[in-house]
């Protein structure tokens, strides 16, 4: 009799459970799926090391949230590209809280390799740059799914200490 008592006890408790879901869902949807991605921009980027075969730079990325509620991205990666060509990668391993409506600067430490690029610096028009563009994602919400961003523009060299080398 008691078995029978307590596997009533656990079907209404399964049954009450079966119904709340749907109701309770929706409210922890919005801060599972942020309503826009969040939007990233190209700042600056930093060189750290320089040698012969390998090259490290801070990419200096701006996140900004356009939803009303704050977004964390727990990771990510970032892929450097210069005239089309891959030419550094880099990940993302601490988390970032972007406050709503709010953005934050971002280093994302790269490693590559420019010496196939230095062939073509004589090439390039000085009025336009070098076309760039850096891809990556941000891993964000509680299902970690990977949000992608792509960012273009155009690298002015030489760098001058008084403006930003980098374009939109």
């Amino acid at each position: 009799m008691r078995i029978v008592a307590r596997s009533n006890a656990l079907s209404q408790s399964f049954w009450r459970w079966l119904l709340l879901t749907p109701m309770i869902l929706p409210l922890t949807a919005c801060s599972a799926f942020p309503t826009h991605s969040p939007q990233v921009q190209l700042e600056n980027i930093h060189p750290q090391t320089v040698g012969l075969l390998s090259q490290t730079f801070d990419l200096d990325l701006k996140i900004s949230n356009p939803n009303s509620s704050a977004l964390s991205a727990k990771a990510g990666e970032a892929r450097l590209y210069v005239q089309n060509r891959q030419v550094a990668y880099g990940l993302l391993n601490k988390p970032v809280h972007i406050p709503a409506y709010g953005s934050r600067i971002v280093s994302v430490p790269v490693t590559g390799n420019l010496l196939p690029l230095l062939g073509d610096l004589s090439t390039v028009d000085s009025r336009k740059g070098l076309p760039y563009a850096v891809k990556g994602y941000l891993v964000m919400g509680i299902f970690n799914s990977r949000i992608p961003f792509s960012v273009t523009g155009a690298l002015h060299l030489p760098l001058s200490s008084s403006s930003s080398a980098v374009a939109p």
